[in-house]
């Protein structure tokens, strides 16, 4: 009698187990997703020239993939690439217009975002803002003026420290002027890093004492290459960067005086694409084991995203081509913990997530949401 009690009593706590268990979970789009899974921030900037105001945020669940809860957070003129700080008290915003502007944004209680400080970059078409370590200088890229201007965060403002106009010319109809794309600094922040669409080359800007100092050519690439953004691999001496125009990835080892040696260099699209197509974003996965770029077709060209295995001392090699669901695909991201990679599909007017496989290759998702041409994502 006392088993058969016994007995019962484990059955009806089995029971209430599994009802507490399935209570955690809620059905959304044919996928069960624990709501008790915790989900990070994924800050959008736009461009404004659509039905989009400006920046955006979303909750990304770092499990699942599913983006939820899609909300406005700030006006801005056509902030097409952003900066945000390790604490997510403050967002940094280009404005890509006819006179550059550079909008510090502050966190309130509500979530959402306050203009704190804008500043005139003193050039054109500002498309690329970025932060060193400790955030306490800024640097933007001003496309078509062809000058970068560096800033240094003082009471918790922005003030001039340098400014530094290129010279220069290239082959393509594109580049007969200088168009400094962006700007990245080294990982002993020593140089800043300026790869100049307009030129062929990347400059180093060395600083001193804080400083930036007048730069030098670190780097020429072939004529036609057009050099537009840069990967650093999390934990080897390599850098990666993806020429625009001819859809070209290069592999280089920086050294101690500020210039780069080539490693590699590979193609980006299937042999036999014909018509426009130009490279964007560039990324290395977070383990340092692939690294991923994406190309744009214009109209009815091929949009992809590639996929790159990085070998030990730094070469590529070409895993595969991803279409399904891209579409002029400006910018890219992975997820922290490398898991899934978004990619803002500026024509396609969303935002999609893939799942990254194990070998790197990925695995378009259910989970895409909309939004008026996406440009830039930051977690």
């Amino acid at each position: 009698m006392f088993n058969k009690f016994l007995t019962l009593i484990i059955f009806s706590l089995l029971i209430i187990s599994t009802s507490c268990s399935v209570s955690k979970k809620t059905e959304k789009q044919g996928t069960f997703i624990n709501i008790d899974d915790k989900t990070i921030p994924l800050t959008i900037g736009t461009y404004t020239k659509g039905t989009s105001e400006g920046i955006y945020q979303a909750d990304f669940n770092p499990k699942t993939g599913a983006i939820t809860n899609l909300g406005f957070i700030v006006n801005a003129e056509q902030p097409s690439f952003i900066s945000v700080t390790k604490n997510r008290e403050k967002i940094y915003a280009v404005s890509e217009i006819d006179t550059g502007k550079l909008s510090v944004f502050n966190k309130e209680n509500n979530g959402r975002y306050q203009l704190q400080q804008e500043i005139e970059t003193e050039g054109s078409t500002t498309c690329h803002v970025t932060l060193n370590n400790d955030e306490t200088l800024v640097s933007v890229a001003n496309y078509r003026q062809g000058s970068i201007v560096v800033y240094k965060v003082e009471n918790n403002r922005l003030t001039k420290l340098s400014s530094f106009k290129h010279q220069g010319s290239s082959v393509h109809f594109r580049q007969k002027v200088p168009h400094p794309h962006s700007t990245y600094f080294s990982k002993d922040e020593k140089y800043i890093y300026v790869p100049d669409l307009g030129t062929d080359e990347i400059i180093s800007y060395p600083i001193k004492e804080g400083l930036p100092t007048a730069g030098k050519i670190a780097l020429k690439m072939n004529p036609g290459d057009g050099p537009r953004h840069m990967a650093k691999h999390p934990n080897k001496n390599l850098w990666y960067v993806v020429g625009e125009i001819s859809s070209v990835v290069w592999a280089l080892t920086p050294k101690e005086d500020g210039t780069f040696s080539v490693v590699d260099k590979q193609n980006l699209l299937p042999d036999g694409i014909e018509g426009r197509s130009t490279a964007a974003d560039i990324h290395v996965s977070p383990d340092g084991k692939y690294l991923y770029t994406s190309n744009r077709g214009h109209q009815k060209g091929y949009h992809c995203i590639s996929v790159f295995k990085v070998l030990p001392f730094g070469k590529l090699e070409l895993k595969g081509h991803l279409t399904e669901g891209i579409n002029q695909p400006r910018n890219f991201t992975l997820s922290p913990d490398g898991q899934f990679l978004l990619v803002a599909n500026q024509y396609g007017k969303d935002i999609i997530v893939f799942k990254v496989d194990k070998d790197g290759m990925l695995s378009l998702t259910e989970y895409r949401v909309e939004i008026s041409m996406p440009a830039c994502l930051k977690f």
